[in-house]
Formats: structure tokens, sequence, C-alpha cells
């Protein structure tokens, strides 16, 4: 048996703009992207026998996750056995162990199938760039190349297109998700048909270069904010203000959402949160984290 484990992080959008629909019904953005220190771990293993891909999963939440050909991470191993021509002799089992929160934002699903294309790179042997890589990703998921690459990036395009960025400061940053999902479609949906204000990316381009976490954390927005339902916002909010009043500098939707996250100058401040809301009646959870400078692919 070969086997290998990959940590795969999650992403947090410091902003993100809609640009347009584009004529393939995918929408244009513009985002600026951080990958941080909230892991999924991948164990993917080739054993002898009967050519197959079959996936378990522990998620610690307790939520169910369909681990069949539905799943991303599934998806991408397929993918990236008929892309590259290599024959899969024998059986691929993938385990998953699901920390980030599922339908908030964070790019989960998409850090299981970069997670995945890494590891079997390095398992197979394959030699793949990450720009081939990201091309097999990017079939299954626009935010998979991004986490696949990770660090600062600004992203365009459909999610493909990057630039690097001055790298984010070491700050504490608190990640809660509410005790509800968006869905990503239904939010996609709704900016075809109801105005919003575009996010200054520029902005936060400029706040970045300053390297200080105070101007990151007043350049954020995110414009799915605007394009919540009633309700939803009105939980965010409520959700949002959990993170100001403990301590953060700033707090803005993750994504879609419906993950909010909040950056802090205090390492102290920032666990307190962390503790003061890890079983708040509102969350499923609280996530202490920080910037982490690299995605799944190993450079």
């Amino acid at each position: 048996m070969e086997q290998i484990t990959i940590e795969a992080p999650c992403k947090i959008n410091l902003s993100l703009d809609i640009v347009g629909k584009l004529p393939n019904g995918y929408h244009e953005m513009d985002m600026v992207m951080q990958t941080v220190s909230l892991y999924d771990t991948l164990t993917l293993s080739l054993h002898p026998g009967k050519p197959q891909i079959t996936m378990s999963c522990t998620v610690e939440s307790g939520a169910a996750l369909a681990c069949d050909e539905t799943n991303i991470a599934v998806r991408c191993a397929r993918a990236f056995f008929e892309k590259n021509g290599i024959p899969l002799s024998g059986s691929l089992h993938i385990d998953l162990v699901k920390r980030i929160p599922m339908m908030a934002g964070l790019g989960g699903g998409s850090a299981d199938g970069a997670g995945v294309l890494a590891g079997l790179d390095l398992l197979t042997g394959a030699g793949c760039s990450l720009e081939q890589l990201e091309s097999i990703g990017l079939a299954i998921g626009a935010d998979i190349p991004f986490c696949l690459r990770g660090g600062t990036q600004r992203a365009q395009g459909i999610g493909e297109d990057f630039s690097l960025l001055p790298p984010m400061p070491d700050c504490p940053i608190v990640i809660i998700k509410p005790r509800f999902g968006i869905s990503t479609k239904a939010a996609f949906a709704r900016c075809d048909t109801a105005p919003y204000t575009h996010a200054d990316v520029q902005k936060m381009i400029a706040a970045l270069s300053t390297g200080k976490t105070e101007a990151i954390a007043g350049a954020m927005q995110n414009v799915f904010e605007e394009l919540c339902s009633e309700q939803e916002k009105q939980q965010l909010h409520d959700c949002r203000q959990l993170l100001l009043q403990n301590g953060a500098l700033g707090a803005l939707l993750s994504g879609s959402g419906s993950a909010l996250f909040g950056l802090f100058d205090s390492p102290q401040r920032a666990l307190r949160c962390t503790d003061l809301l890890q079983n708040h009646p509102l969350l499923e959870g609280a996530f202490l984290c920080r910037p982490v400078s690299t995605g799944a692919f190993s450079f």
C-alpha cells in the first residue's frame, strides 16, 4: 500500500466583487483571497485490487456528507487520472477528516478537491505543474485553483486569473459559522436580478501594502452581504456583532456565506473571543486561525 496525507487549508475573502455575468453563465469576479490555518485532512491510499475510487469521511460537526461520485474529492481524483492518462491500477481510497464548516463560503469542498489533486500528484509521481493541476480543478470548481495555490492573491475571471499581493500580516483570525447555511447557487442567482454596490478591490490592495491589520479590517467588503435575504441579513448582523463586541477590528462574510470572520490585533482577545463563542446558541462553532502562505500544493 502507498499512502500520503495532505492538509488542505480553507479560504476567506478579504474583498469580493461580482463584475458581471459571462455568456457561458459563469460570473466574472474580482476578489482578494487568503488561505488560513483551518484545515481538512485527506489521506490517500493506493491498494492492490479492483480499479475503483472509494471514500470515507469523518465530519467533526457531526453533519452528513456524501462520499460518492457527487463529492468534489472523488470527482477530482477521477479527473486527475483521466486528464493525465494514468490508468488506475488498483483501488484508491480517500479518507477525509472534515473540520472546515460546510455551506459556509470557506471553500471547504474546493480545499478537499485541491488536496486530492496535490496528493495524487505526489503519490503517483506524475510531476504536474501547479498550472496543470489548476486546469484540472477549474473544470470542477472555480475555487479549486486558489485552494491549490493559496497565500494572498487577487483572483479575477471566474477565479482562476491570479495576481500575487503583499502578504497579509500574521494576525489572529476568528471564524464563526452560524447555525444556517447559504446556497451559493441561490446567492449568485440573486445578483442577476437585485442591485448591489460594487466592492472597492483596489482599496483592499492598498490596505495590504501597508502591512497593517487595522487598515485591512477597514477595507473589507463583500457584495454578497447585500444579496442575502432579509432574514439572512438580520442573522448575519447578530453574528457579526458577536465578533465586534469581543474585540474584532472588523468582521466580514466570507464568500457567499454563511461564515463570518473577524480580524484581531491581539492574540489574547482572539483566544478569549473564540472561547466565549465556541458554544454560543447562534453558532455551530468558532475557530481561531491565522493567515498561511500556501494552499494544498507543495511548490
